[in-house]
């Protein structure tokens, strides 16, 4: 007898799962640990997720206050994107 398919409940993401998921594309441009597909997106090819920049302006102030960069080095997103809206 087949096993019944579920459908998964959807969930509002808080700022806090999103930011966790996105953190390490944001860090080095591509998702090695596939933290996205944790959050319902789906993993890409490549350097970078397309809906990164996105991301990115929606997110990236808040990934900046709470992320410390070394003097001198920055983060793929920084230098693909440049500053964040509202940093």
């Amino acid at each position: 007898m087949p096993v019944k398919r579920r459908v998964p409940k959807q969930r509002a993401l808080s700022v806090a799962d999103e930011l966790m998921a996105w953190s390490e594309t944001f860090d080095c441009g591509f998702d090695f640990f596939s933290d996205l597909e944790d959050v319902g997106i789906a993993p890409s090819e490549g350097e970078g997720h397309p809906l990164a920049e996105e991301a990115w302006h929606r997110l990236g102030a808040e990934w900046l206050r709470h992320r410390v960069l070394s003097p001198g080095k920055s983060c793929w997103a920084l230098d693909a994107f440049g500053p964040p809206k509202g940093a």
